[in-house]
């Protein structure tokens, strides 16, 4: 049995503006993947989202800014 009460994990896409998630893992194909890990988008990065407003979210990772449609953003899930 898992100690403490476990948070959910929940995609990128749902964060709200000015929130800093934890990444808990990458979904999807290898490529889209390998994408998102080469932009820092690792088990263990903070993200900070910027914004998040009509179908994209921007965010801050390892002191860089992206913008992500809202269907790459689901595909990472956050605590």
């Amino acid at each position: 049995m898992a100690e403490g009460p476990q948070m959910p994990a929940v995609p990128l896409s749902l964060a709200r503006s000015g929130q800093t998630v934890m990444v808990s893992r990458v979904r999807g194909n290898e490529e889209l993947k390998h994408h998102l890990e080469e932009l820092g988008f690792v088990e263990g990065s903070e993200v900070h989202v910027v914004s998040s407003s009509g179908g994209n979210i921007i965010v801050t990772i390892k002191g860089a800014r992206f913008g992500l449609d809202t269907k790459v953003a689901s595909h990472v899930m956050t605590m």
